[in-house]
């Protein structure tokens, strides 16, 4: 899209669509016993976006990186880290784990807490 504005010619990038991917199923991997369907696809969309600003800046600060596995691995799963932490449903993380006391933050707020 940014090729688009500043070109006017639009190309498809299969090798962004295809690591954008990946990068969804690196981010949800951290989180996929405790977080449900709905979060999974909110992970995965939010990752593909991770991976598209992360591959930008490894491009302005002229890091080499021949697959982009560095926006692919280390961004997605960072954010996959930082989602579950956000994400992480009570009933799940019991059958997970047998115990509710750490559950992500959005539903710690449906608790009336806030607390990490």
């Amino acid at each position: 899209i940014i090729d688009e504005r500043k070109t006017g010619i639009y190309q498809w990038d299969t090798t962004a669509a295809m690591n954008g991917c990946l990068t969804g199923l690196v981010g949800i991997t951290a989180g996929c016993a405790t977080v449900d369907p709905w979060a999974a696809f909110v992970i995965g969309i939010i990752a593909g976006w991770v991976y598209l600003g992360a591959s930008a800046l490894m491009l302005r600060l002229k890091i080499d990186d021949a697959v982009d596995a560095i926006p692919v691995h280390m961004f997605g799963g960072a954010w996959g880290v930082i989602s579950t932490g956000l994400f992480t449903n009570a009933r799940r993380l019991e059958l997970a784990y047998g115990t509710t006391e750490n559950i992500g933050w959005f539903y710690e707020w449906g608790r009336g807490s806030g607390n990490f």
